[in-house]
């Protein structure tokens, strides 16, 4: 078999006077930022800035929000992002921040300040909410809640409030909920608090005011929400709920249930899995429904043991294979909550100072919130299946070129990118 290797052409190396950029997607970013008057909300929360010198309040926070929308998660990426004078000009900025004096900023935020931009993200989960919760209904029928915390890793002894997590760790605790794949409400607590901290808060303040009493909701969570608490307030909101049950001490006694159960009580649901509906009524609470899934084989292999997943449902109505597709779609959602942790790079703290890194990761959410806006509002619907990291691949991170002609400033894309559909369906939808 001939084997031809790749040889690549002899190339010649020049600069060239052109103005470019390799983030073309900031022009969809900012213009959908300007329709949700978001500069105009920053301005008006957060007023640290003393002294009119230098880029403002605003611009100190958008140069940030715009840095992690195309997943610069460094205050270091600033650096990049003030000396590009084009992407500069595509986000309206008159002054892009260094990365030293964006850390001098963020160090000044305290809890005020915090609560003031949480309201701004709320504001703006507000307005993206609507067109989130009417996908979700005319594609699924209900509307999928997931609420999830996660650690934040910190590196070394001097971040504030940063303590040993359940794993032993130093680190702080991330708590996100998601209707659908928006990142509709965030809060980043210190370090050692409770796993499930803070959840009736951020469902109360932020969530229950954008869904109306009739719309059918879903709520889906891991074992840290197995409580009655959680419970009631699910039921007390007429939401469906679905609990993953895996705390050996909660799993037992509805496992005991099993004991002595005909192979006839098992139902088939595919993919070599078999489940069944027993019920349980935990201490302190009203009998509940649970569906436990038996699977007997690893691949070709027989498994010495029975492998069982237990999960609390709301419902008994519904099919036992139903009933685990809507429980295990919470998978989707942890991924959407991976996504700005990974391609936004928000998995490390940049400051040592605790209101300082609240105030980064309401911004990470904002970031998120604005992506999610383009991906509705200005892209295809086929496009609302992806994740962040297609956006800001084929989107955000698309090379091209400003022209100024005729007294108007044109911003020209290549004809070879990998997802041009998307830029000519959101330049049509700019025009």
């Amino acid at each position: 078999m001939t084997t031809i290797p790749p040889t690549p052409p002899k190339i010649d190396i020049d600069f060239t006077d052109a103005q470019l950029t390799g983030h073309g997607g900031w022009a969809f970013l900012a213009r959908r930022a300007r329709t949700l008057d978001l500069p105009q909300a920053l301005a008006q929360a957060v007023q640290l800035k003393c002294r009119r010198r230098g880029a403002s309040d605003a611009e100190m926070l958008w140069s940030l929000i715009a840095s992690l929308a195309v997943g610069n998660g460094a205050l270091s990426d600033l650096d990049a992002l003030r000396s590009d004078a084009v992407g500069c000009r595509l986000l309206g900025l008159r002054q892009a921040p260094s990365s030293r004096r964006a850390g001098e900023y963020l160090a000044r935020f305290g809890a005020a300040d915090v609560t003031a931009l949480l309201e701004v993200a709320r504001r703006l989960s507000q307005a993206i909410a609507p067109k989130v919760i009417a996908h979700e209904l005319a594609t699924r029928g209900y509307v999928p809640l997931f609420i999830d915390g996660t650690a934040i890793e910190v590196d070394g002894q001097l971040f504030e409030q940063a303590a040993p997590g359940y794993s032993g760790e130093t680190q702080y605790w991330l708590h996100g909920v998601f209707i659908g794949s928006l990142w509709s409400s965030g809060r980043l607590h210190p370090g050692g608090v409770d796993v499930a901290a803070g959840w009736r808060d951020q469902l109360e303040q932020d969530i229950t005011p954008l869904l109306a009493v009739d719309t059918p909701v879903w709520a889906r969570v891991d074992n840290a929400y197995y409580r009655g608490d959680f419970v009631r307030y699910c039921q007390q909101h007429g939401w469906d709920y679905s609990i993953s049950v895996t705390n050996d001490t909660f799993r037992r006694p509805v496992l005991e249930v099993l004991e002595g159960l005909p192979e006839r009580a098992w139902t088939d649901i595919g993919l070599g899995e078999s489940a069944t509906r027993v019920y349980h009524r935990p201490q302190g609470w009203t009998e509940h429904p649970y569906v436990v899934v038996r699977r007997l084989y690893d691949g070709p292999q027989q498994r010495l043991m029975p492998a069982y997943t237990v999960i609390l449902v709301s419902r008994d109505d519904l099919p036992l294979a139903e009933l685990v597709r809507r429980h295990r779609g919470k998978q989707g959602q942890e991924n959407a909550f991976k996504g700005p942790l990974i391609d936004m790079d928000l998995h490390h703290p940049p400051c040592r100072r605790f209101h300082a890194n609240q105030a980064f990761y309401v911004c990470g959410q904002i970031a998120q919130l604005l992506l999610r806006a383009v991906q509705y509002e200005l892209l295809p619907t086929t496009a609302r299946r992806h994740g962040l990291r297609p956006l800001i691949r084929y989107l955000m991170r698309t090379v091209a070129r400003l022209v100024r002609t005729g007294r108007r400033w044109r911003l020209d894309f290549a004809k070879n990118n990998f997802h041009l559909d998307w830029l000519f369906y959101a330049a049509c939808q700019l025009e």
